[in-house]
């Protein structure tokens, strides 16, 4: 059995390193030189589809605590809307008004499954072409 090593690397050749954690978003091994990030928790490797959902996270954080906030005060999530909130958002969880939902064909991730139609906001419809690339 051969050695694992990090699988990370130029185009026609992968690192010779030994692996010191494994990506958290595509689960490769990746050596520290291949680290994007290697602290406490995460582990997220250089191929830029990983490296975009760990940037992407903080905004979609601060973005969710932004609607929970209007949603308890029986507001729409959408920030500015002063209408009631009535439907849910199938990715974030977030309440709002029709006028800031829409039903989407919305890319399955991580699956071969088929897109499946999702009641979504206008901030996870964009999410999705960062967290629909493998």
């Amino acid at each position: 059995m051969a050695e694992e090593r990090c699988a990370l690397g130029g185009r026609f050749r992968r690192c010779r390193r030994p692996p010191r954690d494994t990506c958290q978003y595509c689960a490769r091994p990746i050596c520290k030189d291949h680290a994007y990030v290697l602290e406490g928790y995460d582990a997220v490797c250089t191929r830029p589809s990983c490296r975009a959902k760990h940037d992407e996270l903080p905004g979609h954080h601060e973005y969710v605590r932004g609607v929970r906030l209007r949603n308890r005060d029986s507001l729409c999530g959408f920030e500015g809307c002063e209408f009631k909130h009535t439907f849910d958002c199938t990715k974030c969880g977030g309440r709002f008004c029709l006028r800031h939902l829409s039903d989407e064909l919305y890319p399955s991730v991580g699956s071969r499954e088929p897109a499946a139609m999702a009641i979504v906001c206008a901030h996870c419809w964009e999410r999705r072409t960062v967290w629909s690339k493998p």
